[in-house]
């Protein structure tokens, strides 16, 4: 009995590791609607961003919308629309839908697959919502299809990776420390360009903070000493708060952190509500740099425009 429960133990074991493999190949793709799939409305559009957004994320696949290459996109297209000799009658649609895989900044297509769906509906809204509902992250040929993209992903870095590090040198150069890591912690970890790029995040990734920590503590500093009361007090505490812990200058930061607590306790008798960041040792400095490289894309124009002509 012992043994049959430690072969399945081991069996569940190998099973979590394979999966946590599978879903930490560090890719990531944008969902993204082209303005040529015209005709569909705009509450129907909004479910099929959300579910290119679930075939990407139950595929092992990080959903970037603000700074990824890669992007996955549909076309939509009417095979037939009927209406059915119900009472009351319905619409009935059967749409095709083609998915992508590809290069967004360079327009090449990297895979392709063709779904067909059929949805009824009181009207040709809820009919496109009904299909829609139909595209599954599951389905066989759109498994086989990601996975596809996927490797093609990986060969573009794997063949790429010396341009990479040059063009984030370039940048860091220019000390555009943030930007430099948006490009080198896209390089998914499954490809071999990681171990030549990973060192480097952890040093831009330090410099960043350094420069950040730098920044929000002059910043902090002459809020206070320009007037040091509640109003002031929150104000710099709402800045200081967001400084990273491995900043270089944190301990002057924790300095200033103090000064105002006591003050706003002499001030108000009460103890201030704003806390300082502490180090979160669960997360590794590739995942740091990561949300640096987001947060720089959600600072940037959100009106991005992929390079999709010859995929349709």
């Amino acid at each position: 009995m012992k043994r049959v429960l430690y072969i399945m133990l081991f069996f569940v074991a190998t099973s979590l590791v394979a999966q946590e493999k599978s879903n930490n190949d560090g890719i990531s793709l944008a969902a993204y609607v082209p303005r040529q799939v015209e005709g569909i409305p705009a509450s129907a559009k909004k479910m099929l961003l959300n579910r290119l957004a679930q075939i990407i994320t139950k595929n092992g696949i990080s959903e970037n919308p603000y700074n990824s290459r890669f992007i996955l996109a549909p076309n939509v297209s009417v095979l037939s629309k009927d209406i059915t000799a119900t009472a009351p009658p319905k619409t009935a649609l059967n749409l095709n839908v083609t998915l992508y895989i590809g290069d967004g900044v360079s327009g090449t297509l990297f895979a392709s697959q063709s779904i067909e769906l059929k949805g009824v509906g009181n009207n040709e809204t809820k009919a496109y919502i009904s299909a829609i509902k139909r595209l599954s992250p599951k389905n066989p040929e759109i498994l086989e299809f990601v996975e596809k993209g996927k490797e093609k992903i990986i060969e573009y870095y794997n063949s790429n990776c010396s341009n990479i590090l040059k063009k984030a040198a370039a940048l860091e150069a220019q000390n555009e420390f943030d930007e430099a890591l948006v490009i080198l912690t896209n390089v998914p970890e499954a490809s071999t360009c990681f171990n030549k790029v990973k060192s480097k995040i952890k040093v831009l990734y330090q410099k960043s903070i350094d420069r950040d920590c730098k920044q929000k503590l002059t910043e902090a500093s002459a809020i206070w000493a320009a007037n040091q009361d509640i109003n002031a007090a929150n104000e710099a505490g709402a800045i200081l708060s967001t400084i990273e812990p491995q900043g270089a200058c944190y301990g002057k930061v924790k300095s200033l952190y103090a000064k105002i607590a006591a003050r706003v306790k002499d001030l108000s008798d009460r103890d201030w509500n704003y806390q300082l960041k502490v180090l979160d040792l669960k997360k590794t400095y590739i995942k740091a740099a990561r949300d640096v490289g987001v947060a720089y894309g959600k600072n940037q124009p959100q009106n991005v425009k992929y390079n999709v002509r010859g995929w349709y």
